[in-house]
């Protein structure tokens, strides 16, 4: 660990008077916010080249640097009993040192630590900030933080919107650091933390977590922008959002209310070793200082194979071996590598990102498989379907639905083939490990048009009334992209997940949309959330009208169009693809550490590789020029070969139904009659008068591919008082079933 990151010091906030800014500085993705302090001396304090009296004072010119009684100065770091400041002398920014005990902070502590405990059991430890960093191991197995594991909180740092902490714990009795989505740990904000604001965008005070009822001051709202500090007091889990209760001084009034995690820090300054020797240049920054290198942070990515310039927006691509190097030291098994290499060509400003999801190939199909979790379309052939027990009804050669009439249980044939990445590592399918932030530079209203092609709402508008009572006339692509900057969500993304969810045709939408559903009248709700599987009158789309209905959260109700499609990228934002969710993939197949299996979006196994198909059209040609990111995941224990499609039409699976649809005997009634279903063990009665020397019976099979025997004319010698007759049902796999009928002489 590099010693100038070896600890965080909590700096004071929380000022009585107005709301304070406060400058946050971004090194490696791990952020520190500076603090002020005030000169507490009764005469002027000398400013130090370095942290100790044996350095010389700072000097602007032949004059010396010295600060009057009551003169802020910003606090940058601690080093041992000296603060490192930065102050401003006839507009030139000068960086010394002077003693801790001559500085005083606003408020708050300077020398608190931050303390935490695991919120779920088996939080995996990654090794970087990342969410395809690898993962921390030990003898082989990958290391994770059981359910109120204490950890301390040394850091954090934002990667494509998703926070992390870097932690340190003991593990196996050593002591160990290393990464963590921050809505797994509890803090610990004892009576209080001093925290700031850390977000390019407005924030307003919520009253409650989870509601979008704005905390308001004579009526004005309480707006946060970028720096202001505040009082973090505790935290609230809600529909898997974390939310902290903060009180914010506005107006010399104090306001408590909610911000979600994301946006707020605890407030922290850096903490450095003792400088040995005066390095002058070091401490003075001219007004126009001239580009200098940039310290390497601790424990950044992994090297990438794009490096780009942010001065001149220019890229360094690899050649083929530097790539394929690259792709070996992510842990990219070589069965990526080949299509990987081909996409690179084509594409060389593409980043791919090994996301090593530390499960094991056959244990993740085995959980996906289960029956109703993965649904897929009743019209495809049997190779595609599932035959498990509660999947398929043998007795009746019938699948059973799980989402209206037509949505059945996927094979585990199919479950292979859908989450096998490798399957998908083409110019189109690539497009479902995207990072689904929104990308300002690359995204505009004119993709997601070409996303709308073909749907009711390509090039179309809509009115609606807003919260002002304003009527306002508005285009479909337009509330997309406004949708996106309040989710941070691509607009790609929401707009075709929109044509997956309740596009039926090119001039027609579910009745989710409609706003005519009876009981729901005037309530739509685009991405069908909450519409969970249902057979039930009104189905699916009454389970999601009826979400989008209640609560306040997320824009609720969903009164209008706009609400309901920016509300609805709220909620997409905050409970997947700002937690780790972030890519299409991962929504339908949760292999991420938290709600592993669970939580998943949609139920249409399909899904993820029919929106990825939108997306790339979306892009257009202009996507060579974009640098995308994709996030591939990587299981252990892989099959060396990729898993095959499931067969179509001409290739279905060999059925094994040997039941019967249908048993009858012309002309006569059995005394218990023949049920659907009857699996053969109950014998079927007939009574017949002396004269009857013949009868006929008649049996259909359930399965097509099914050969009866035992079926047709009979002859029955008039002497015979019973005899028993037995029908066989030799299923395609050559399983037999056997259905007896008893016959019976009247006396």
């Amino acid at each position: 660990m590099d010693r100038r990151y070896k600890g965080l010091i909590i700096a004071g906030i929380f000022l009585l008077g107005v709301v304070v800014f406060c400058k946050v500085q971004q090194r490696g993705g791990i952020t520190y916010a500076t603090a002020v302090g005030t000169v507490r001396t009764g005469k002027s304090l000398n400013v130090r080249k370095g942290p100790g009296t044996n350095y010389a004072c700072l000097k602007k010119g032949r004059t010396t640097v010295r600060l009057k009684n009551e003169e802020q100065v910003t606090i940058l770091a601690q080093n041992k009993k000296w603060y490192k400041i930065r102050l401003k002398k006839q507009s030139q920014k000068l960086v010394g040192y002077v003693p801790m005990k001559n500085l005083a902070v606003m408020s708050g502590d300077m020398n608190s630590e931050v303390y935490g405990t695991a919120y779920p059991s088996a939080v995996l430890v990654r090794s970087r900030a990342v969410r395809s960093g690898s993962l921390m191991r030990v003898d082989g197995a990958a290391v994770r933080l059981s359910k109120n594991k204490k950890v301390h909180i040394l850091s954090e740092s934002t990667m494509y919107g998703v926070k992390y902490y870097k932690v340190s714990f003991t593990y196996n009795g050593d002591k160990t650091e290393g990464y963590v989505p921050a809505d797994s740990i509890k803090a610990d904000y004892q009576s209080a933390m001093p925290g700031v604001i850390s977000t390019s965008r407005q924030v307003t005070l919520k009253k409650k977590a989870g509601s979008t009822e704005i905390v308001k001051a004579d009526g004005t709202s309480i707006i946060m922008k970028n720096g202001t500090e505040v009082l973090m007091l505790s935290e609230k889990i809600v529909s898997g959002v974390k939310y902290i209760c903060v009180d914010v001084t506005y107006n010399k009034e104090v306001y408590r209310g909610y911000v979600t995690a994301n946006l707020v820090r605890f407030k922290t300054v850096q903490v450095e070793d003792v400088v040995n020797g005066e390095q002058e240049n070091l401490f003075v920054e001219k007004t126009t200082p001239a580009p200098a290198k940039t310290p390497e942070p601790e424990n950044t990515a992994a090297p990438s194979y794009n490096s780009t310039d942010n001065s001149t927006g220019s890229t360094t691509v690899l050649n083929d071996k530097e790539f394929k190097q690259e792709m070996i030291k992510q842990g990219f098994p070589s069965s990526y590598i080949t299509a990987l290499q081909a996409l690179h060509e084509k594409y060389p400003k593409w980043s791919f990102k090994a996301y090593q999801t530390g499960i094991d190939w056959s244990t993740a199909v085995d959980n996906e498989g289960r029956v109703g979790l993965n649904l897929i379309s009743n019209s495809k052939s049997g190779d595609w379907k599932s035959q498990e027990e509660g999947a398929y009804n043998a007795s009746t050669g019938t699948y059973i639905p799980f989402d209206g009439s037509t949505w059945v249980t996927a094979s585990e044939k199919a479950v292979r083939y859908y989450m096998d990445p490798r399957n998908f590592l083409n110019e189109s399918g690539i497009f479902q490990f995207e990072s689904l932030e929104y990308q300002k530079g690359a995204q505009n209203q004119s993709g997601v048009e070409n996303v709308l092609k073909n749907t009711p709402m390509y090039k179309a508008s809509y009115e609606y009334v807003d919260d002002t009572g304003k009527s306002v006339t508005t285009t479909y692509s337009k509330t997309f992209m406004d949708a996106a900057a309040l989710s941070s969500v691509s607009p790609y993304h929401l707009a075709s997940r929109v044509k997956q969810e309740v596009v039926t045709g090119s001039t027609s939408m579910s009745s989710s949309v409609s706003g005519t559903v009876k009981g729901y009248e005037g309530i739509y709700n685009f991405y069908n959330i909450g519409a969970n599987n249902s057979t039930k009158a009104g189905g699916a789309v009454a389970n999601g009208l009826a979400w989008a209905n209640k609560d306040t959260t997320y824009l609720r109700p969903w009164n209008t169009r706009y609400k309901a499609i920016v509300g609805g990228a709220q909620y997409l934002g905050s409970n997947y693809i700002n937690i780790g969710q972030n890519t299409l993939y991962l929504q339908k197949f949760n292999v991420t550490a938290n709600n592993t299996y669970n939580h998943q979006y949609m139920s249409n196994i399909e899904a993820p590789w029919s929106e990825a198909l939108k997306t790339a059209e979306a892009y257009g040609t202009d996507k060579a020029d974009m640098s995308l990111v994709f996030s591939i995941p990587v299981y252990s224990g892989m099959p060396s070969v990729v898993c095959p499609m499931p067969s179509g039409e001409t290739q279905q699976t060999v059925s094994t139904n040997n039941y019967l649809k249908s048993l009858s005997v012309k002309g006569y009634s059995f005394q218990s009659p023949f049920k659907s279903g009857d699996d053969g063990h109950e014998a079927y009665s007939l009574k017949l008068n002396k004269r009857v020397s013949s009868i006929r019976i008649n049996a259909s099979p359930v399965s097509s591919a099914a050969k009866v025997s035992g079926s047709g004319k009979k002859k029955l010698a008039p002497k015979v008082k019973s005899k028993t007759y037995v029908v066989k049902v030799k299923a395609e796999s050559g399983d037999v079933r056997k259905y007896k009928i008893k016959v019976k002489r009247k006396k």
